[in-house]
């Protein structure tokens, strides 16, 4: 292959997820190395990538050409050779392929990571966690290799997964395995599950304050920081769900945008646990979800101020936020390129008559649809400069009635199972006229939610009493949402 063909696999396959220190510990799903752990010196951690190029070029041969065609056994000729270089010098080759990080051996390879961002995506998505490459390897066993690690993963589970179609190809030199991330409980014995959700709300919050500060003075994102904020957020999201969501309903007039940009990424990763764990999806949905009104710093803040009505040309200008912060977040080193597709696709609707158009049409993707959901959920209940919040519930009837056009039908049905019809820190007048504050839903009924009773029916305030409406020796029901400005009431002290 020539040194022009070589840098268009490598342009090919770059991506822009950067590496990061993590507390997580590896396990091999059954795995056996064919030779003993290596140290690798430097010169092979730089060869290595030349091997995970010419590896990115062979799945890519084997994807668009018949297995006979010339371009898959050149590929096969010319990943033997670099490998070949490997174990002239006494070594397997071991690469291991987990979240956003690739490693040769046990060691990292930091700007591989990035460049191989998609085929790291590639190899995990069939669940190929790791590979050893064992000395004696033939170019027929490459070959058989090819055809699974090219296969789709829909294919792939049909076969019993990768290992068992390894095991069927009887790749004698090369050796396939799954991995499994255990990652360390978030958890501090000095802190309780509302605190350490507070501190990641608050952690959110400044980032976006000093996001808006960088990106309108010209400046780059902080992508550590990024990701070191969307990893809190996942873990407490995960390990402590209710906590995190009665946080979600916080808001602020003055700083809206930020608010419902973290808003927007719990809600979103709320949402996205009842669909999957899966450590790495959450932290792509989180960042997007994170950044998806990113474009919006860099409107005109007299425009999105605005308590009017817009101009066609403010509009307009409102429309293109999501392709401003598409550009941006796509030139900005280390974050997701999945995030990207978000932060573009999150107006765009699910019956794909939103904005931006995109020729020839193609679906929204999962994460976009999930941000999406979020995204009409908090911007209804939120008070903005051109309109005022809806209630809870009103916003909940209004998600389910745009079911099927706006928004996913699927996944409105499970934020409704999350939420309820009256979501946490929703205030309520309940059947017997009391008040409360709705402050977790029932599973298994999302109009009896627990409640804390805060008011008698004659309006006197009570000492908060907590009850479930679903076992409630009273029968007592929700009325309809109330308006806690107009009870003069701050949710907050109450929770």
């Amino acid at each position: 292959m020539t040194e022009e063909g070589y840098a268009d696999i490598v342009r090919a396959a770059a991506g822009a997820l950067g590496s990061d220190e993590r507390g997580d510990v590896i396990k091999g799903e059954n795995a056996k190395p064919l030779g003993p752990t290596s140290v690798f010196s430097a010169k092979q951690m730089r060869r290595a990538r030349d091997l995970l190029a010419r590896l990115y070029a062979l799945r890519r041969a084997e994807r668009f050409y018949p297995q006979e065609h010339p371009a898959v056994a050149q590929a096969v000729e010319e990943f033997a050779k670099v490998l070949s270089q490997f174990h002239e010098e006494g070594v397997d080759v071991p690469i291991t392929f987990y979240e956003d990080e690739l490693l040769l051996g046990e060691q990292l390879l930091a700007e591989d990571s990035v460049l191989f961002d998609q085929l790291i995506r590639d190899m995990t998505a069939i669940g190929a966690g790791s590979v050893v490459f064992g000395r004696g390897v033939s170019e027929s066993e490459i070959q058989r290799f090819a055809k699974i690690i090219s296969a789709d993963p829909e294919t792939v589970t049909e076969h019993g997964g990768v290992t068992a179609m390894a095991a069927e190809a009887r790749l004698g030199h090369i050796a396939i395995t799954g991995v499994a991330v255990y990652r360390e409980p978030a958890v501090r014995e000095d802190a309780d599950a509302h605190q350490l959700a507070r501190e990641a709300y608050a952690n959110a919050l400044d980032l976006m304050r000093d996001l808006e500060r960088l990106i309108r003075s010209g400046q780059a994102i902080n992508v550590p920081r990024v990701r070191g904020t969307v990893r809190s957020l996942v873990d407490n999201v995960l390990n402590n769900r209710h906590a995190t969501l009665e946080l979600a309903g916080l808001k602020s007039f003055d700083e809206y945008t930020f608010y419902h940009m973290v808003n927007v990424a719990i809600l979103s990763l709320a949402l996205g646990s009842m669909i999957t764990h899966d450590y790495r999806f959450l932290s792509t949905l989180g960042a997007g979800a994170l950044l998806h009104d990113v474009g919006k710093m860099v409107v005109d803040l007299e425009v999105l101020n605005k308590p009017g009505p817009l101009t066609s040309d403010e509009w307009e200008q409102v429309r293109q936020h999501p392709i401003f912060g598409a550009e941006n977040t796509a030139l900005t080193p280390g974050l997701d390129k999945a995030a990207t597709v978000i932060v573009l696709e999150h107006h765009m609707r699910y019956d794909l008559t939103g904005y931006p158009q995109r020729m020839p049409p193609r679906k929204q993707h999962l994460a976009s649809r999930i941000v999406a959901v979020a995204d009409a959920y908090d911007a209804m209940t939120s008070r903005r400069t051109y309109s005022a919040a809806r209630a809870q519930d009103d916003a909940i009837l209004t998600l389910v009635r745009n079911a099927g056009s706006a928004l996913d039908p699927t996944l409105v049905r499970l934020f409704v199972g999350l939420m309820g019809l009256y979501p946490p820190r929703s205030v309520v007048m309940l059947s017997s006229g009391e008040t409360g504050i709705v402050v977790s839903p029932n599973p298994h009924d999302v109009a009896l939610p627990r409640v804390r009773v805060i008011a008698a029916a004659d309006g006197a305030m009570i000492a908060p009493v907590d009850i479930d409406l679903s076992d409630d020796p009273e029968g007592r029901s929700i009325e309809r949402c109330l308006d806690p400005a107009g009870l003069n009431v701050e949710v907050s002290d109450f929770l």
